[in-house]
């Protein structure tokens, strides 16, 4: 039984401190039990991914302890009535007593990973806007191909093979069924193998079926290949070859300066806050749309203009795709319906005010 004792000798198990945590007068005692549960459960987590190479330690920091405590931070937020509402919420009508202590520990597990997931997923786009980018980009190459899929294990998506490749392929013919075992290539050999490749790659598409032919050409690894670690390649030999091809051959222009990706995600930002402020008055203040609403297209705006401006960008990416990151389960339709003349009018202002300054600042 999952529990701890007290300076007095009683116990508190977790069940019973779940219903206090979720009631409407959360007492310190079961807070600190279901913290301190929480927080185990999200350090497993993460130490998982660490294990497999998943955890971007340098984007994140090396500090697992701490990185755990921020993931679940978010689920003891406290709403006016000094109730955390999201533990409400997701354990609403089951901490009864009269469901068992192992479903319970069970749904806590599952909540808590989920969140350290989509925590993670978050701190990368805060992070790193170009790996959400390519993320984003592969994830659409992938579902275009019948032989491929993204499958989890554990907390992981992988990329792996669905039925069979054409023996013209150079395979043979193997299935999925047949998939090599295996540890996965290493990134830095994967990325050698792509950097060759990069100059004939002409979208996301084609480095993806580059990399499963050295995948399948090397049998001592596994043909399949983690999502995240798989965009950090792909990103990683386009900006090796670019670092190589921008800069050779003469320079025209030596004074003129040279935007790295921080200056034109500065400019973007900067160009984003003028119009959101200009703007608001119009959009929210005669009650077109709500605030969260009004929020989420400019969190899409600057998705969208760093697609398009910061390498390696994510040419591909539509418009109802960049917003429907921040309105979840945003349909095409609702998004033609409800949306597209705003949010499309709006990008059309930040992309004219950015092209204008950055010109501005090159010329």
């Amino acid at each position: 039984m999952d529990m701890v004792a007290t300076a007095t000798g009683s116990t508190l198990t977790l069940p019973r401190a779940l219903r206090v945590a979720t009631g409407p007068s959360p007492t310190q005692r079961a807070t600190r039990r279901v913290v301190h549960r929480c927080h185990q459960i999200a350090r497993v987590t993460l130490r998982q991914q660490k294990r497999t190479g998943s955890l971007r330690e340098d984007v994140l920091g090396e500090d697992v302890e701490d990185l755990a405590m921020d993931a679940i931070a978010g689920l003891f937020e406290r709403d006016d009535r000094g109730r955390f509402s999201e533990l409400r919420r997701y354990f609403e009508g089951q901490v009864s007593p009269d469901h068992s202590e192992e479903k319970l520990i069970r749904d806590l597990r599952r909540l808590v990973q989920s969140t350290v997931t989509d925590w993670l997923f978050e701190a990368y786009r805060a992070a790193d806007r170009s790996l959400s980018n390519q993320i984003r980009s592969l994830k659409r190459a992938v579902r275009q191909r019948e032989d491929l899929c993204l499958r989890r294990r554990g907390t992981v998506q992988w990329i792996e093979f669905e039925g069979q490749r054409e023996p013209s392929q150079g395979n043979g013919g193997i299935g999925r069924e047949d998939r090599r075992p295996g540890r996965p290539m290493p990134l830095e050999a994967l990325e050698a193998h792509l950097t060759g490749e990069v100059a004939e790659a002409s979208s996301t598409g084609d480095l993806l079926e580059k990399a499963i032919e050295t995948l399948w050409t090397h049998p001592e690894f596994e043909a399949a290949y983690p999502l995240t670690r798989l965009a950090q390649v792909m990103r990683a030999a386009r900006t090796r070859v670019q670092s190589v091809t921008e800069h050779s051959g003469s320079v025209s222009h030596p004074d003129q300066p040279i935007l790295r990706p921080e200056e034109t995600r500065r400019y973007i930002q900067n160009t984003l806050s003028s119009l959101r402020a200009e703007k608001r008055p119009t959009y929210v203040g005669q009650g077109k749309v709500d605030e969260p609403t009004y929020e989420a297209y400019f969190a899409a705006l600057r998705d969208r203009l760093e697609a398009r401006f910061v390498p390696p960008g994510d040419p591909e990416m539509t418009h109802h795709e960049a917003l429907m990151e921040h309105l979840p389960g945003l349909t095409k339709e609702t998004y033609r319906d409800q949306h597209r003349a705003r949010f499309e009018y709006l990008e059309q202002k930040a992309r004219e005010t950015l092209v204008s300054r950055l010109q501005d600042v090159i010329q």
